[in-house]
């Protein structure tokens, strides 16, 4: 299981992403631009940034919900490797318009969930072929019930690239941090 949830500095502390979004977001009816900060570790002109983009829907009453903010941890996790347009692309092709909700084909704080518990399931030192990453996706996602015909495919689709982008994150992290290693690269990079 990872350190922190993917897309944010929070320690998992053994909890699944759906506790923790629970625990979030219990009894409130959203959370304010410093806790999405807090949580991500963003700063708040990168967040306003995504929001005028168009790749975060406009908070509501200057509060993000359970669905903001798993979208901004999305972004935030796939960023090292991805251009933002690339994964802005991406939940487009899942969800199509982020400010409108009639065309969604699933919740991102549902998405943010199956990723995360996909990647519980994930072991990075294995290169996982295509049609087992599929079986995995669709073991995951047993309970999705899509709203039109082709949904599920395409949300397979969806957390296949998330997943491949994340993959080469962590690889990527790890090179990086290979090449500091052996003095290759200064302390800054």
């Amino acid at each position: 299981m990872n350190a922190t949830f993917p897309g944010s500095v929070v320690a998992r502390q053994g909890k699944t992403a759906s506790e923790f979004l629970a625990g979030m977001f219990f009894a409130t009816k959203g959370i304010m631009l410093l806790q999405v900060r807090e949580i991500t570790g963003l700063d708040t002109p990168v967040i306003q940034n995504w929001v005028g983009r168009g790749w975060i829907p406009k908070p509501v009453d200057k509060r993000y919900s359970a669905n903001h903010l798993a979208r901004i941890m999305l972004i935030n996790m796939l960023r090292p490797v991805a251009k933002l347009e690339h994964i802005a692309h991406i939940l487009s092709f899942i969800n199509g318009d982020a400010e409108n909700r009639s065309d969604d084909i699933i919740p991102e704080a549902s998405l943010y969930i199956y990723v995360c518990d996909i990647l519980d399931r994930v072991d990075f030192e294995t290169v996982l072929t295509n049609d087992a990453l599929e079986r995995l996706i669709e073991s995951q996602i047993g309970d999705y019930r899509e709203p039109f015909d082709g949904a599920r495919e395409k949300l397979i689709s969806g957390i296949k690239l998330i997943l491949m982008y994340y993959a080469a994150a962590v690889v990527k992290v790890r090179a990086d941090r290979m090449l500091k290693e052996l003095g290759l690269a200064d302390a800054e990079n």
